[in-house]
């Protein structure tokens, strides 16, 4: 028996949880009006909650002297989640970046990534290292992991070169982005030490 069947076979009878017939059929009005492109940071928020949400993770790496750290970013002051706190660069998969002539959504999300985060391209194509599936404060999430580091010479504004082994250590640090730094420095390392 399927959900439908269970609530009756007629859409109308099937209203989101915690909304009124009305509220439903309003918000799913509203929903519809959308274009295709950007989202709001507060209607995107809502929709993570309930949605898994496709991740673009980019952890940047640097050797200083023997420690390996990684490249983070101050998420804004007035951020909804994570005000103020640090993150390593990322990006959701937007539905514009399907429809891209190179057939590569996560391309979208790396331009993104270059353009808005870092002003400032990747030394290479960065290397896929993993997947997750995580639930995080904002909301579940498929997050691709992939690693890269920045051009020679490279001058990042605002940006923080951290130690990825004190990483949990850190109060600033968005927790549970520990795991694909990990998982990506794990691999770099492989790449480094051949």
């Amino acid at each position: 028996m399927t959900g439908r069947e269970r609530l009756g076979s007629q859409p109308e009878q099937f209203v989101t949880d915690g909304l009124t017939l009305e509220e439903d059929r309003r918000l799913a009005e509203l929903l519809s009006k959308w274009k295709g492109d950007r989202i709001s940071p507060p209607v995107f928020t809502e929709l993570a909650r309930m949605i898994p949400q496709p991740i673009v993770e980019v952890v940047l790496f640097r050797k200083n002297g023997e420690i390996l750290e990684t490249l983070l970013i101050p998420r804004p002051a007035d951020d909804i989640v994570w005000p103020g706190m640090l993150h390593t660069p990322g990006a959701a998969i937007r539905t514009a970046d399907f429809y891209r002539e190179d057939k590569n959504p996560v391309n979208g999300a790396f331009e993104r990534i270059q353009r808005g985060e870092l002003n400032s391209d990747f030394a290479y194509t960065p290397s896929f290292a993993g997947r997750l599936h995580r639930l995080g404060d904002r909301g579940p999430e498929v997050a691709e992991v992939y690693f890269t580091e920045l051009p020679a010479g490279s001058y990042l504004q605002h940006h923080i070169w951290y130690p990825v082994d004190e990483l949990a250590e850190n109060p600033k640090f968005i927790q549970h982005q520990l795991e694909h730094v990990t998982i990506a420095a794990e691999q770099f390392r492989k790449i480094i030490n051949r």
